[in-house]
Order: structure tokens, then C-alpha cells, then sequence
């Protein structure tokens, strides 16, 4: 039995299912070429960072730990997230000088989007209701 709340390895399956697809889509970007592979790849990454923070923070309080101590859990789970994804963002367009260019950084942009729909999405298929 986990000492954990309930959800923090369906959280951390979900990061690792984002990281696959990542490494899956930067692959396949390849096959175009090398700047859209880099842009794939930076937009995916920067979703799974910011997500593992939010699924090791969030779930991190204890099983029956207070409700109060829960939620600020998932606050600053929260919060993380989004500074962590405005600051790699930042610093992606900042260090990586083919995002300069609006067809890469659309593509990491959507790249980012894809990996987060993943998150969206995860408990839709695995829920009892989303199989048929």
C-alpha cells in the first residue's frame, strides 16, 4: 500500500506516457528535418517538466493528511507548473535561435499542446466509461 494519496502513480504514468510521445514525435520530426525534430521535441519537454512537478508535488501529502494540506499541495503543484512552462518557454525562445522563426515556434507551441492533451485525455481512456 502506497503511503501516498491515491492518483500519484496514475499521475506519473501519465508524465511517462507524455515523455514517450515526446520522444516518439521528436523521432518521427526527424524524418522532415532536424529544426522541426528540435522544435518537437523542446515543445514536449517542456510539458513534461512542468508536469512532473505538478504530479510529485500534488500528490506528495500523505494518505490522511488534513484536506487544507491537500489543497495547498495542489496549489503549488499548480503554481510550479506554470512558472516553470512561462520560464522554459522563455528560455527556449531565448537560447534556441530556430524558434525565431514562426514555423518553429508554432511547432513547438503545438508540440507543447499535443503532450498536455495527453493529460486531458488519459483518464477519458482509462475510465470504465471511456472503454467500450
Amino acid at each position: 500500500m502506497s503511503r501516498y494519496i491515491k492518483g500519484r502513480g496514475i499521475a506519473l504514468k501519465v508524465v511517462i506516457t507524455q515523455f514517450v510521445v515526446t520522444l516518439m514525435i521528436g523521432t518521427a520530426g526527424m524524418a522532415i528535418n532536424q529544426q522541426i525534430a528540435i522544435a518537437l521535441f523542446t515543445g514536449g519537454i517542456i510539458c513534461v517538466t512542468a508536469n512532473l512537478w505538478l504530479a510529485l508535488v500534488a500528490f506528495r501529502p500523505p494518505l490522511g493528511a488534513s484536506p487544507q494540506k491537500i489543497l495547498a499541495a495542489f496549489y503549488v503543484g499548480e503554481l510550479g507548473k506554470f512558472v516553470i512552462t512561462a520560464l522554459l518557454f522563455l528560455l527556449a525562445f531565448k537560447q534556441i535561435a530556430l524558434l525565431k522563426h514562426a514555423p518553429y515556434a508554432a511547432t513547438m507551441i503545438l508540440a507543447y499542446v499535443l503532450v498536455q492533451a495527453i493529460a486531458w485525455l488519459y483518464p477519458l481512456v482509462r475510465s470504465p466509461a471511456g472503454r467500450s
